[in-house]
């Protein structure tokens, strides 16, 4: 068996290794549109029927979940975070799985476009306007910001203190967060989670290309995650006035009083498997857009299930530079968009696709929806480059894998990588970080898919 060369590596990169001798690399969240198949069995090579989803999430088959719905395979942990920690380890913006710097020595920024400023700037999105020595790009937004946050506010070490909340003690989300929701969205081992965007007053998304929306610089994304109700971590992006975001994560207090910044992340939150990922971590998916943004795309704002702010509200309130020419749609039946969608979402838009800073991009491997190749399911990239196609990624000798062998999910890697997690490290399991979980609900769509190629 020829083991992947990024085994070698030591964690978490080795948890990321498809980008070598791989075909499979990964990263916003659940379900696809469209109605989830009811999940098939079928073994995997050298793996009996009994054993096939027991030995790959450690846990004996759990429930079906249903469009929009997800369910974790064990129960929801107590949540209880430890203290956060305030070191810097983001993966520098030139960093691939081979070649990232150690955790002390990385910053915390992703590169906006090109890596430098979007040209187009704006203003604050403070009344008050910012402080003197700060950018207005720079400035907190939202609600008023408490009194005990440093002046400046250039790198908020707490959530209060980042512009989401008009109102702390109450947690009250300000005016200029706009809450919404993507309809294709990442699998995040069960947890619930609620977005919002704050985009400057005046503003709007270059949509010239359609495929890579560029933001402008003030623009703040929060997403929340959450386990049995109660908050676990948000993670908070901010494009500033040198056009670069700063991303990072907020850990909720287990009493929920507070949130602080941790940079180096979580494992094992309250005892159980869910993780909250490493500013390295996080840039590995997110520098797969060319403005670093996941979930808040044209594909995903375009599904149905999309909430708060699809793309036909962008459209209405003026807030793209060049609309879409026609409905964006998911081609085929639902079968067809329930699995492209997944695997847009929890494959495509991070790494597999054709961006030149996607970690999954010298695969050839490409599952992102993009516009201009979906006027049939035959002509999505996730179909040209994945259907009969062989894989460099098997399992044991003598599986003979295709990446998707029409009719058989058992002889697919495109299936059997996101049915399986690295217990032991094995390195087999997709998306390669930041989930302990299989998606059921997700492999089921993927498997269902396969299938009726027959």
């Amino acid at each position: 068996m020829r083991l992947p060369t990024c085994l070698l590596l030591v964690a978490p990169i080795a948890a990321g290794c498809a980008a070598r001798s791989n075909d499979l690399l990964a990263p916003d969240d659940g379900a696809a549109e469209g109605a989830v198949p009811t999940s098939i069995s079928v073994p995997l090579p050298g793996e009996s029927p009994a054993t096939q989803r027991g030995q790959r999430s450690g846990t004996t088959t759990p429930p079906v979940a249903t469009a929009g719905t997800e369910s974790p395979d064990a129960p929801t942990p107590d949540i209880g975070i430890p203290d956060a920690t305030t070191m810097r380890d983001a993966s520098a913006p030139d960093a691939t799985l081979d070649d990232a710097p150690d955790d002390d020595a990385a910053p915390d920024a992703l590169p906006g476009p090109d890596g430098g400023p979007n040209a187009n700037a704006v203003g604050s999105s403070s009344d008050a306007g910012p402080p003197s020595d700060v950018d207005a790009a720079d400035a907190p937004g939202g609600g008023e910001i408490p009194l005990d946050c440093p002046t400046g506010m250039d790198h908020p070490t707490l959530l209060q203190c980042t512009g989401l909340y008009s109102d702390w003690s109450s947690r009250t989300i300000a005016p200029a967060a706009r809450p919404y929701a993507p309809g294709l969205v990442l699998w995040s081992d069960g947890a619930e989670k609620s977005r919002w965007i704050e985009l400057p007053p005046g503003s709007t998304i270059d949509t010239r290309d359609m495929d890579e929306w560029s933001f402008p610089m003030g623009t703040k994304i929060w997403k929340e995650f959450r386990l049995a109700g109660r908050p676990v971590e948000t993670r908070f992006l901010w494009k500033r006035s040198t056009g670069e975001w700063l991303a990072t994560t907020y850990a909720w207090s287990a009493d929920g009083s507070s949130a602080t910044e941790v940079t180096t992340g979580v494992t094992n939150v309250g005892g159980g498997t869910y993780e909250i990922p490493s500013q390295k971590m996080c840039t590995m998916c997110h520098q797969g857009r060319i403005d670093s943004v996941l979930g808040f795309d044209a594909v995903s704002l375009s599904a149905p299930s999309a909430t708060g702010l699809p793309i036909a509200e962008l459209v209405r309130e003026g807030l793209l530079t060049d609309p879409p020419s026609a409905p964006i749609v998911v081609p085929g039946g639902a079968t067809d968009s329930a699995a492209l969608g997944w695997l847009h979402a929890n494959c495509g838009t991070a790494c597999h696709n054709r961006s030149p800073r996607a970690l999954a991009g010298r695969t050839g491997l490409f599952m992102r929806l993009d516009v201009a190749s979906m006027a049939t399911v035959e002509a999505t990239d996730t179909w040209t480059t994945a259907v009969g196609q062989p894989s460099n990624f098997q399992p044991a000798p003598g599986a003979n894998l295709l990446l998707i062998d029409p009719g058989n999910p058992s002889d697919s890697a495109v299936y059997f990588r996101p049915s399986f997690r690295d217990d032991q490290g094995q390195g087999f399991q997709m998306p390669p970080i930041d989930t302990h979980v299989v998606s059921d609900a997700g492999v089921a769509a993927i498997g269902a898919w396969i299938e009726a190629m027959r």
